[in-house]
């Protein structure tokens, strides 16, 4: 199946999009963004730890364009900004603190402005935090699962399972919606 078959069959429900450090996640981005903008929605993106400025480089090298300047930003740690920046985020060491921030942040977007959600660069995240399925069933209560409350809400997690322990990873898949496995060709494995 071709990513954007998935994407016209999708009404709501947080997606986990695993890759392969030898995989181009960012195409994957490019073909989510197209099909939103498309309809008329431009999502917001969590950008951490500058995984949106890689994204973007990426696929400028690729030969593709990409209007970035529209897009709304929350901004978890590093330094570059891309897109419009709604809030950032700096505190990781305290885990509790770090949600209530982002909260703060999520909660000031008008309702139609999140309509989609596309997080990048989740493992930079999770090897932050100590092995704690607690801690990432709490932050996607927050980043999630609050996003989805009303209906025709969709969130992306782009995860590189390369660069994650096994134990995130089955933790994230257990609290998914749908996993894909995205390849380097826009190919897409439901898992």
């Amino acid at each position: 199946m071709r990513l954007r078959e998935f994407l016209e069959s999708l009404n709501e429900g947080m997606i986990l999009i695993e890759y392969q450090p030898s995989d181009h996640p960012e195409r994957a981005f490019l073909e989510i963004l197209t099909f939103f903008k498309e309809k008329g929605v431009t999502p917001v993106v969590v950008d951490i730890k500058d995984s949106l400025q890689v994204f973007v480089q990426q696929l400028k090298l690729q030969g593709f364009k990409i209007k970035v300047d529209d897009l709304k930003v929350i901004k978890e740690g590093g330094r570059a900004t891309v897109g419009e920046l709604l809030g950032k985020i700096d505190e990781f060491e305290d885990f509790t603190h770090h949600i209530g921030k982002y909260w703060e942040v999520y909660k000031k977007i008008s309702s139609e402005e999140r309509k989609t959600l596309i997080i990048l660069g989740l493992h930079k995240f999770l090897n932050q935090i100590k092995p704690d399925i607690t801690k990432i069933e709490a932050y996607f209560e927050v980043i999630g699962r609050r996003h989805l409350q009303e209906s025709g809400r969709v969130a992306f997690l782009f995860l590189n399972i390369g660069a994650s322990s096994k134990y995130f990873r089955k933790g994230l898949e257990e609290i998914a919606d749908c996993v894909l496995r995205v390849d380097k060709y826009q190919n897409v494995l439901v898992r």
